[in-house]
């Protein structure tokens, strides 16, 4: 689809200051994070 009103062209997510106060940092890729979404909502409302 082209791009639709209110759509972002890129966006720079900074979480430092997040991983700093939490110590926590993400490490799933988004292609996992997606394939494991997909099979979660599949289970949950399939």
């Amino acid at each position: 689809m082209p791009m639709q009103p209110g759509d972002v062209q890129a966006t720079y997510a900074d979480i430092d200051e997040l991983t700093d106060v939490t110590g926590f940092k993400p490490t799933t890729t988004i292609d996992e994070g997606l394939k494991k979404f997909v099979e979660w909502y599949r289970e949950y409302y399939g």
